[in-house]
């Protein structure tokens, strides 16, 4: 039980961002997995268990397989393929509670755009406090969600925060 334990908590370790350390300010998976629970249940307070659960075990496989960037799961599909399948092939060992594929539709919707919101906050405050380099990660993380949730029903608050953010200094 112990080995599962430590694994699962391994996770949190891994520093994000490891492709573009100049805007990481040493962001762990822990301190985004905090911040993704935040944005879920503040934005989507009914929020059922299992998504909750799932965002919690969302990137634990990163201990084992590093943090591989959005762009360049965008830019290689097949690549992103083969790591989505070495990622539930770890999940499965180590006994994760719950894969994305249990969720349903919206529950899908809701944990990937806290997800990626939680990567454009954290690019909106490295941008608020000078640092330009954030501004490519925080667009695409912008334009990710307009281009995949804008007819989303669950997109609403997302909307709303998009446009605080664009008109924050």
């Amino acid at each position: 039980m112990i080995g599962k334990l430590r694994k699962r908590l391994q996770g949190g370790h891994v520093l994000r961002y490891h492709t573009r350390p100049e805007i990481s300010h040493g962001q762990t998976v822990a301190d985004h997995t905090c911040r993704v629970l935040t944005i879920a249940t503040t934005l989507w307070p009914d929020i059922s268990r299992e998504a909750i659960l799932y965002i919690l075990y969302h990137d634990v496989a990163e201990s084992e397989l590093g943090d591989l960037p959005a762009t360049t799961k965008w830019n290689y599909p097949k690549l992103a393929e083969a790591y989505k399948q070495a990622e539930m092939k770890y999940e499965t060992l180590i006994d994760v509670p719950i894969m994305f594929k249990q969720l349903s539709g919206e529950e899908k919707n809701i944990v990937k755009m806290a997800d990626m919101l939680e990567l454009v906050l954290h690019c909106k405050r490295q941008l608020q406090m000078g640092n330009e380099l954030a501004f490519e990660v925080y667009m695409n993380g912008v334009n990710y969600l307009k281009d995949n949730f804008a007819n989303c029903d669950e997109y609403e608050p997302v909307k709303t925060i998009l446009e605080e953010l664009a008109n924050a200094r």
